[in-house]
């Protein structure tokens, strides 16, 4: 980054290092007190929930939906994945699925979760300027987490939108524990994006 570039500027043309995830991780370490070695692997960064929940909004407001699907537990990534094969098999044009994950049918079919989920956020977003600027342009801090049965969690955390008059408000992030770390489930933020997504079906 040069010095003529702003964090903000930065982040909405998705420039940096090639290595964004470890960008990431590392940032968001260093916030935690943790050690911020590029040798810090995701599994390594996600070994609480609180690790994770802040990994993942901190790859929300950088605008890095590949580096946030890292962070997805696999039924939230197949769950995004149902949503956009069915608005793509609704239009029979094929318009729409070119539009949300740059492909055909045959070749939306050898797609992953992962890749899918990438895809179609990033075309969605671009689009709706006002969504993310609301997603980006604000304070994000987890307070803790309450450890379920059956390796899941909610984690608290408080955001605060960056204009003025605005009030923090309480949010609640469902994680899941996996051989990898902890993934998010659902959190208010995939409701509002795959609510953007289902949007462009009607």
């Amino acid at each position: 980054m040069t010095n003529s570039q702003s964090p903000e500027s930065c982040r909405l043309r998705k420039c940096g290092s090639a290595t964004p995830l470890v960008w990431v991780i590392v940032m968001a370490m260093s916030s935690l007190g943790s050690p911020t070695s590029a040798q810090v692997t995701i599994n390594e960064a996600t070994r609480s929930p609180d690790e994770t929940a802040t990994l993942f909004l901190r790859s929300v407001r950088a605008i890095r939906w590949g580096t946030v699907a890292q962070f997805l537990d696999t039924e939230a990534l197949e769950r995004f994945q149902f949503t956009v094969t069915m608005i793509a098999n609704a239009d029979s044009s094929g318009e729409l699925r070119e539009y949300l994950v740059q492909s055909d049918s045959a070749g939306m079919s050898d797609l992953s979760a992962f890749e899918v989920f990438e895809r179609s956020i990033n075309a969605v977003i671009d689009d709706m300027p006002g969504l993310m600027h609301s997603l980006y342009d604000r304070d994000d801090s987890v307070i803790g987490s309450v450890r379920e049965e059956e390796g899941v969690a909610h984690t608290v955390y408080r955001t605060l939108a960056r204009i003025s008059g605005a009030v923090p408000e309480v949010k609640v992030m469902q994680l899941r524990s996996t051989p990898q770390g902890w993934r998010v489930a659902w959190s208010d933020e995939l409701e509002v994006i795959e609510a953007a997504l289902r949007g462009v079906g009607r």
